[in-house]
């Protein structure tokens, strides 16, 4: 019984911070490479959608007045992956983090 006592306090005393670092380290994690995103962007979507967001191709969304960005994530990346009538897919060629990388890279083009 006292053992189990100690083992809940030591527990509590490290598994607190611990958890606490984990929380505020995790966003660090997750954010976007805007210079991995503009060089995607450079390479795979500058061609339609211009170098600085002004589209070049009449159906290509213009990324300097923010067509097509008032769409969550997850909605842009679904339709980068499986493309359109007028892009082509993504899925194969850019992984998923790659792609987030581009949408961050392209919301800053604004």
């Amino acid at each position: 019984m006292i053992f189990h006592n100690t083992t809940s306090s030591v527990r509590r005393f490290f598994l607190g911070p611990l958890t606490m670092l984990f929380i505020l380290l995790t966003p660090a994690a997750f954010a976007a490479d805007l210079d991995k995103g503009k060089t995607l962007y450079l390479a795979h979507c500058s061609g339609c959608h211009g170098e600085k967001g002004f589209s070049i191709m009449p159906q290509a969304p213009n990324f300097a007045r923010g067509e097509s960005l008032a769409q969550p994530d997850p909605v842009l990346m679904d339709a980068i992956r499986s493309g359109s009538d007028t892009r082509p897919p993504f899925l194969g060629i850019l992984n998923d983090r790659e792609i987030l990388d581009v949408i961050s890279y392209v919301r800053t083009l604004l």
